[in-house]
């Protein structure tokens, strides 16, 4: 019995050694993996800086552009207000037409509001049978399916 105590012990002294032996492999092997993904990141790192340091040196300034687009602007400004000098009676006469229709549309809806809920109603009653009629005719389209495939299987027996 004894003996078969010191072979168990012997047995697991064996596999505990082997077992500390590979866990050290692993912790190395994944240390330097670590070390080697740390390095790499920072190399990618001082790569990056040097690309946004390269993309700021072509960058082009703010102030360039706006130096450029004023003279357009001021030009479209006068062009802008020679037009409504050759023309003002007829930009003055668009807003009041156009704020004339809006009136009379609204005017229209708040007088009529039994004509309005009648077409709505209408509109309804019409889509509701429209929406019927295409049941129907889905559950018309099934049913001629079926039939069709009864007969073929009466023709097939």
């Amino acid at each position: 019995m004894k003996e078969m105590q010191k072979r168990q012990a012997k047995k697991t002294t064996i596999l505990s050694g082997a077992f500390e032996n590979e866990k050290k492999a692993l912790y190395s092997s994944a240390r330097k993996q670590a070390k080697e993904m740390g390095q790499e990141g920072l190399v990618y790192l001082d790569n990056l800086k040097a690309s946004v340091l390269d993309l700021k040196k072509e960058e082009i300034p703010f102030m360039k552009y706006l130096n450029e687009i004023e003279p357009l602007w001021k030009d479209r400004e006068a062009s802008l207000a020679s037009l409504y000098e050759l023309y003002p009676s007829a930009i003055d006469d668009l807003f009041v037409r156009r704020s004339q229709v809006i009136d009379d549309a609204s005017g229209m809806l708040r007088t009529n509001p039994s004509k309005r809920e009648k077409a709505l109603r209408s509109f309804l009653e019409n889509a509701r049978r429209e929406l019927d009629r295409s049941r129907q005719n889905e559950i018309d389209a099934t049913d001629a399916s079926k039939l069709i495939k009864h007969y073929k299987a009466l023709l097939l027996t």
